[in-house]
């Protein structure tokens, strides 16, 4: 026999619409906090999907009190022992429903000593780690943000190969000044997620190895990685024209896409001495998808809808810091870590 943990986060940034195709989705209902309703609503999902799984205890984990809480943790077992229904129950439409009805995040995780024990957790950094998609700020110094934008949210979606539109878009920022990247960070533009500080000050205090993996450019992820206190940082590197004073709109060397941010991950686990199972990887489009499938656990965070079902968890909500509930950790015990 073994176990299961569902968390079962209600969503701060709702869902505008379910993440896949539905003939008539369900009218979604509003709430402020999990209610005996909606426990109700995943015991019967549960059970009618596979009548085998059993639910054990359920935990509140954002108030001391079940009748208060927007987050708790529901144990489930599974009498089988064959792991087989917690990765059909990820897919399963019935559970999707129910997450856009209740406006419910529910994260699947086996219930190991791998759970809590994270060892190595990875960012991606625009729209994840910081608020901007940084390309599209650098575009706004020639005049082309609007076009480089609409790339950038295809890409982000998967419409896109991600390799051939970062070329695409790196060749319109030819004559940025090559300050930008100071500028950027000094006027305000570039603002870290809310709870990204508190996310990763409790990541450290735990002794985890922290890094950024970006599809976005060098300079703002090493500003990132320093403000963070990261281990890590690989992203991309644009080339300076032979004066120095422009960007020439050419990326140097091997582009961090997908693939690229996996093997980064495998990389630094192998070289901090980390199981995977003790990686966690952290992103929000199409191009974190490899890595979060490649770690122990993934988190889209508020990703593209496409995103969110694809990937191993989800989670939308307006601080990085409720990542930590996804780990069984209490807003008692998360308090004190970023105290």
């Amino acid at each position: 026999m073994s176990n299961f943990t569902a968390t079962l986060l209600l969503s701060s940034t709702p869902r505008k619409s379910p993440p896949y195709t539905a003939p008539q989705p369900p009218e979604p209902i509003d709430s402020t906090h999990i209610t005996p309703e909606i426990r109700d609503a995943f015991a019967y999902l549960c059970t009618k999907v596979y009548l085998n799984l059993l639910l054990d205890t359920w935990k509140p984990l954002s108030s001391p009190s079940l009748s208060t809480a927007t987050a708790v943790e529901v144990t489930i077992i599974d009498p089988t022992n064959s792991g087989i229904q917690i990765r059909a129950l990820k897919g399963c439409m019935d559970l999707k429903t129910f997450e856009y009805t209740y406006n419910i995040d529910v994260a699947l995780q086996l219930d190991s000593v791998y759970r809590k024990q994270k060892r190595l957790v990875v960012f991606d950094m625009d729209s994840t780690l910081i608020e901007q998609e940084v390309i599209d700020e650098l575009a706004a110094f020639v005049g082309v943000k609007d076009k480089v934008a609409a790339i950038t949210e295809s890409a982000m979606r998967g419409e896109l190969d991600f390799t051939a539109s970062l070329r695409s878009r790196a060749a319109l920022l030819s004559g940025v000044p090559s300050t930008v990247f100071t500028t950027l960070k000094s006027n305000g533009t570039i603002t870290f997620t809310p709870g990204a500080h508190e996310l990763c000050k409790a990541l450290k205090r735990l002794g985890c190895k922290l890094a950024v993996l970006s599809g976005g450019f060098q300079p703002l992820a090493e500003w990132v990685k320093s403000s963070l206190g990261l281990d890590y940082a690989f992203a991309n590197t644009l080339e300076v024209s032979a004066d120095g004073k422009e960007l020439t709109g050419v990326v140097l060397g091997d582009i961090v896409n997908a693939e690229r941010k996996a093997v980064l991950l495998k990389e630094i686990a192998q070289k901090e001495g980390v199981d995977i199972r003790q990686v966690v990887a952290v992103g929000d489009g199409a191009n974190d998808l490899v890595m979060m499938r490649e770690a122990g656990f993934g988190v889209a965070f508020n990703a593209k809808p496409k995103v969110q079902e694809e990937a191993p968890s989800h989670l939308n909500s307006r601080t990085l810091r409720d990542v930590l509930y996804l780990f069984g950790f209490t807003a008692a015990e998360i308090e004190e870590l970023v105290d």
